[in-house]
């Protein structure tokens, strides 16, 4: 009788989860001075999303569940106007 509404809950909460790993990202990407961010391997992002960051020349390193290693992006260089 609610299989269908419990399964429609889980996906979205699935959704919803990696929108807000995908926000957090922006964040940091928006406020990083270093060049390299990583993030637990827990965390989730569409393959739409991590196609959007290599379009813009950043380099997606997935987490490697060998060595519980997480995910790490590396930002192109910071190009200052004079």
């Amino acid at each position: 009788m609610y299989e269908e509404d419990i399964e429609h809950a889980l996906r979205a909460r699935k959704y919803n989860a990696i929108r807000a790993d995908e926000r957090e990202l922006i964040n940091a990407i928006t406020y990083d001075t270093d060049g390299i961010i990583k993030r637990r391997p827990c965390f989730g992002y569409s393959e739409e999303f991590i196609g959007e960051l290599q379009e813009h020349d950043i380099n997606v390193c997935e987490p490697d569940e060998e060595n519980d290693d997480g995910w790490t992006f590396t930002l192109p260089p910071m190009y200052r106007e004079e």
